[in-house]
Parts: C-alpha cells; sequence; structure tokens
C-alpha cells in the first residue's frame, strides 16, 4: 500500500544543504503494523511528514513514495490536500498543539468530515459524536462540546484519533502516541489501534522511541540511526531468542538500555548522536560502537540480509560478535 525507496531529506541553510535522511526504504502493507523507531533526531518523524507532504519550508526532498500506485513526491498541494485526511491520516506527538485552544472539539472533527465527505451538518456532528464514542470517550454528546484544555492528554490523544480516522484512511501515522502518557493510558491508546487496525484493516506507521511498545504491537520493526536505516526485521526475529536476536550494535544497544529486573544496572550507549553535519566516516555508529574494526571507518556498509527478511547495515553481522 506504501512503498518509499530512496527517501532523502535535506535541510537548506545559508552554507548549503545538510542531509538528515539518506536512502530510506520500507513498505507497508494493509492491515500491518510498521514500526519505526530510534534515538530523538534520528529522523523518523521527518520521514513521516515527508510521506504525508508535510516538511517545513526549510526543508527539501526526494526519492519515491508510491502510495495505492500513485507516485506522491511532487505531487501538487491540491492533489495531496484530497489524499490527506481521506486517504492517509496523522496522529502528530503532541495533541496540545495540534489541536485549536479555542474550537470545540466536535468542531474539530467536523472540520475533517466536511473537508473530505459531502454530508449535512447533522450528519457530521452526529458522525463527530459516533467517532468520539468509537475512541471511547465516555458522554461523547457532552465531550463534542468542549475544549481541549478541558480534556485531559489522554482524551485529546483520542480526540486526534477520532479526527485522523474519520473518513476510514487506508493508511494511519502515529507518530509518538503515547508520549507522556501513563502507563494505563498507554496501554489503551495502543489497544485501540490495534482494534481500529483489525475494523477496517488500515496500515499502520507506528513512530516510537520505545522498543518495548513495538515488541508487543508492531509486525515488523526498523531502527533508524543518524538518518540511516540500520535493522529492519520482522518482531519474531529481532526480539526473539538465541539466534533470533539483533544484528545490529545499536538495536542490541537500545535494548540493553531498557530495564529488565529491578536493582540491575543498565548498559547505556556511550557518547551522543552526532550533527548531521559532522558524521563519522564509513559505519555511521563506529563512533559509538564496543565492536568497531578498523574497516567500520572505510566505507558505509549496506543494507544486506543477514537471516531471511532481516536486514542489518553492519559489517560485522553475519558473525553477530555481541552474541554470547
Amino acid at each position: 500500500m506504501l512503498d518509499v525507496r530512496g527517501l532523502n531529506i535535506s535541510l537548506n541553510t545559508s552554507s548549503g544543504a545538510v542531509n538528515i535522511v539518506k536512502d530510506l526504504d520500507f513498505s507497508i502493507a494493509e492491515g500491518r503494523i510498521f514500526g519505526l523507531a530510534g534515538e530523538s533526531g534520528c529522523g523518523k518523524s521527518l520521514a513521516s511528514l515527508a510521506v504525508m507532504g508535510l516538511l517545513p519550508q526549510v526543508m527539501s526532498a526526494s526519492g519515491s513514495v508510491r502510495f495505492k500506485g500513485r507516485e506522491l513526491m511532487g505531487l501538487g498541494d491540491k492533489a495531496m490536500r484530497s489524499i490527506r485526511g481521506a486517504e492517509m491520516a496523522m496522529i502528530f506527538q503532541e495533541p496540545m498543539t495540534s489541536l485549536n485552544p479555542v474550537l470545540r472539539v466536535g468542531h474539530q472533527i467536523e472540520e475533517v468530515i466536511n473537508a473530505h465527505l459531502k454530508v449535512r451538518k447533522g450528519d457530521a456532528e452526529r458522525l463527530a459524536v459516533s467517532l468520539l464514542r468509537a475512541v471511547r470517550i465516555p458522554n461523547p454528546e457532552i465531550r463534542a462540546r468542549e475544549y481541549p484544555h478541558q480534556m485531559s492528554g489522554g482524551m485529546r490523544q483520542r480526540v486526534m484519533m477520532a479526527m485522523a480516522i474519520a473518513c476510514s484512511p487506508a493508511l494511519l501515522i502515529a507518530d509518538e502516541p503515547t508520549t507522556a502518557l501513563d502507563v494505563t493510558i498507554e496501554a489503551q491508546i495502543l489497544d485501540l489501534i490495534r482494534e481500529l487496525r483489525d475494523q477496517k484493516g488500515m496500515g499502520v506507521l507506528l513512530i516510537t522511541h520505545d522498543l518495548g511498545v513495538l515488541s508487543e504491537n508492531a509486525d515488523e520493526v526498523a531502527i533508524m540511526y543518524a538518518g540511516r536505516l540500520v535493522e529492519h526485521a520482522p518482531v519474531s526475529s529481532l526480539f526473539g531468542e538465541g539466534s533470533q536476536t539483533p544484528s545490529h550494535p545499536y538495536t542490541l544497544g537500545l535494548l540493553s538500555s531498557l530495564p529488565e529486573v529491578r536493582g540491575t544496572r543498565l548498559t547505556p550507549i556511550r557518547g551522543s548522536v552526532p550533527k548531521p553535519g559532522l558524521l563519522p566516516t564509513g559505519c555511521k555508529f563506529s563512533d559509538r560502537c564496543d565492536f568497531r574494526i578498523d574497516a567500520c571507518s572505510a566505507d558505509e556498509p549496506a543494507l544486506v540480509e543477514v537471516r531471511p527478511g532481516h536486514l542489518s547495515r553492519c559489517l560485522r553481522a553475519k558473525e553477530s560478535p555481541w552474541i554470547r
């Protein structure tokens, strides 16, 4: 349904273009949840904005983004507006800044409906209420007349979901949909995304820094680092046991940073992500990698298949010296 090939995103500065995302490839089938993970600043949110045609004016994108067989890259604003909301929709990271604070939430949902569907005003109002009910907001008739500041963070996130599914899109992009929510509300939001996927057959692009969320909700996972895809695998291959483990040291570092047993010391990844214009030569993770060899600084490794369906951008992936 969605096929992204060779996506490059650059920041245009007075000193020239700075590459932020390089040669990103991934695809999403109907009814599948594709997880995109990585540290803050790795380019995962920018990739989703490029798919939606919502990059800031100071940035430019190239490559191919095909949605249901149609090339979106270079499509005009009017054509993209007809697709956004109707065929693909996005749940943004922070609902308080995405919702209009001076408009009632019901009215904001109605705006999406009226932009893409030919319905009467009364029908739009009833549909907005039914959408709030669908995302499990209690007393939806009352809540539809409230403003965003009158709702909790979890409620606002549900309103964003109601807006996103208003026109039954084929693709739903969820950018950090559980940020700043407590674990109970987080579980409810993720359950709701899976339920909507099952009911409507949507493809879902789930963007997060939380690998635990992806291990329980995604079908496939791609790991990004410094604007590159460094590992791509089915969930069962990436989070399994024995040979079914990460094939890139960065993914291993992310997993090692997660707490497993209370009182156990965590193993953080040393250093920090380099700035886009100051990346090391060769492998972009080489300056932080505990398994680096001299060849890692020569040329940037290609993304190669190390197991069936499991891709890794590491010279040592097939020998996996980090597997004990």
